[in-house]
């Protein structure tokens, strides 16, 4: 009989957590990337080390320069116009 009233209490907390709106973060990016609208790019220290219009053209650049490239991350720059929603789960 507990076991149920607790089945029924979890299941209408859940549901009301399902209607309540999630706050979406919005995009972080480092600043004066405008430049680089609409590119994939990697970025080393705080600097953008290459370019590309795709990751398939990025990461060869990258690998090419060796031990400067090592450790860079690569981004998508988003035009400031696009709303993105990335998720994990």
């Amino acid at each position: 009989m507990f076991r149920s009233v607790l089945r029924v209490v979890k299941r209408r907390s859940y549901s009301r957590d399902m209607r309540t709106p999630n706050h979406v973060e919005p995009q972080r990016q480092m600043a004066g990337l405008d430049h680089w609208a609409g590119m994939w790019i990697a970025v080393k220290n705080g600097e953008v080390i290459a370019a590309a219009y795709n990751s398939a053209e990025l990461v060869p650049k990258v690998r090419s320069m060796g031990l400067a490239g090592e450790g860079a991350v690569a981004q998508f720059v988003a035009p400031r116009t696009d709303d993105i929603v990335i998720g994990v789960g």
